[in-house]
């Protein structure tokens, strides 16, 4: 099997890394470990184990997700469907990443007893496969071209942290009103020669639109004391 191969080569030409980060150095260039990987849920999902079809991975790059109760702030996770049991089997934070001869290798541990080795293989075609090797130990050997050093570049989500359509609005309008401030500011000084609170465009009608809003306070208050003063009788 392709990914007990590479297992057994990769004990034998050992060099880990260890790393908090989701980017790599690598005489090849820079691994973006991001580029496998979505926020918030897992890339890889529904993995069917090459040794047992009722065993179902998921694994996600850089980003830790959760599915489940028991899948909560995860790298990898395995579905049992006769059990329908979910059980995390890595988390994020413990990971040590390696790069030997061209192939990548990440490390994982849940932070206990599971292990997790993920084989990052440089392929132009996408594929995944996984398998348990033992109650403690996993394998994800998966073929990418961003498994590539230098060859995928991240690119943040555009609906995560993008300005809404309020937002633009807003910003639109206050540009608006400042460039029309502006350009009467400069027309009354320039052209009218005006100054002082003269300067103010349409002076007379903000100053109308401030009476009037003090006057419809001054109202309401009012209303609002006669109303408590026939509810105390």
């Amino acid at each position: 099997m392709i990914v007990v191969s590479i297992y057994i080569f990769i004990i034998f030409n050992i060099h880990i890394v260890k790393t908090n980060d989701c980017q790599y150095s690598t005489p090849d260039g820079i691994f973006d470990l991001r580029t496998l990987g979505y926020k918030n849920q897992p890339k890889y999902k529904n993995v069917t184990s090459s040794g047992s079809r009722f065993l179902k991975f998921s694994f996600n790059g850089c980003f830790p997700y959760s599915t489940t109760d028991t899948c909560k702030n995860a790298a990898a996770c395995v579905f049992d469907e006769i059990t329908s049991t979910d059980m995390l089997i890595a988390r994020q934070a413990n990971r040590k990443f390696t790069y030997t001869h061209g192939l990548i290798t990440i490390a994982y541990t849940d932070g206990a007893n599971s292990k997790v080795n993920v084989f990052l293989v440089c392929k132009d075609m996408e594929s995944v496969q996984a398998a348990q090797v033992d109650d403690n130990t996993y394998l994800f050997n998966i073929e990418s071209k961003c498994a590539c050093p230098g060859k995928c570049e991240y690119t943040p989500d555009k609906s995560s942290g993008g300005l809404t359509g309020g937002a633009v609005f807003i910003i639109i309008l206050v540009s608006l009103m400042a460039t029309y401030a502006i350009v009467s500011v400069i027309f009354l000084r320039f052209v009218k020669h005006e100054q002082g609170i003269n300067l103010v465009p349409n002076r007379s009608l903000w100053l109308q639109l401030g009476h009037d809003s003090i006057h419809g306070v001054r109202f309401l208050v009012a209303k609002i004391q006669q109303r408590n003063t026939y509810e105390k009788v």
